[in-house]
């Protein structure tokens, strides 16, 4: 509940006009969310593009390994509607900080539903004293059968 309740306090101020340097001075949460929903539900790149570092890699859910350009770029097959994070754990160490959770999202990637719920680890690296995403990965959860 205290984290719904954070995130609903954040996402105004997140979302009003935040300039890069904004952004880095978040939460790893925040950071976090702040990506997901930039990117996929309102299909601005430009925070992943500042936040993420330059060797960036995703591993997606059909196991495809991705760099930050294939990222960056393929954001015009996504069509979400909605777009819930929720965090189960935080790690965090002087310099590396890890954000494992639940993605839900309702939607298309290359005009293919989305699976209901996925799950992510974010792994962000601290550079220059400001958190910077060096990897993800997302797997779509299976339900019980």
């Amino acid at each position: 509940m205290k984290n719904i309740l954070i995130t609903l306090l954040a996402i105004p101020t997140i979302i009003l006009g935040q300039t890069p340097q904004n952004i880095l001075e978040l939460g790893l949460e925040e950071i976090n969310e702040y990506l997901f929903t930039e990117y996929a539900l309102n299909k601005n790149t430009q925070p992943l593009s500042e936040i993420a570092t330059d060797d960036f890699m995703l591993i997606a859910a059909p196991g495809m390994i991705e760099n930050k350009d294939r990222v960056i770029n393929g954001v015009k097959n996504l069509n979400i509607s909605s777009l819930n994070v929720s965090v189960d754990k935080l790690i965090t160490t002087d310099n590396v900080g890890i954000v494992i959770g639940i993605l839900e999202m309702k939607g298309t990637i290359m005009n293919n539903p989305i699976p209901g719920k996925i799950r992510y680890s974010s792994t962000f690296i601290k550079k220059d004293g400001n958190w910077r995403l060096i990897s993800r990965t997302m797997t779509p959860i299976r339900l019980k059968r």
